[in-house]
């Protein structure tokens, strides 16, 4: 494997989170992202698909969306269940 993209994305407290894009040299593998999470000194590691990671996308984008209008829908759209 092959790692890329090394960032820390935040922290707060004792913890923070950091991401990893994992390549395979031999290209035998999809590309993968690995995001770990740490609070007061224990890691936990999630390795995300790009399926996984879409959605993730989505979801971080439609809750961005929420904290901006304030939790309002905008008029013509309906909010998910």
């Amino acid at each position: 494997m092959h790692r890329r993209l090394l960032a820390t994305i935040g922290s707060e407290g004792g913890g923070w989170v950091s991401v990893q894009l994992l390549l395979d040299r031999f290209r035998r593998r999809d590309p993968v992202l690995k995001v770990d999470a740490t609070r007061s000194g224990a890691s936990q590691s999630v390795l995300l698909s790009r399926v996984q990671l879409d959605r993730l996308i989505y979801e971080l984008t439609y809750a961005r969306w929420r904290v901006m209008t304030k939790g309002q829908p905008l008029e013509g759209h309906h909010d998910r269940h």
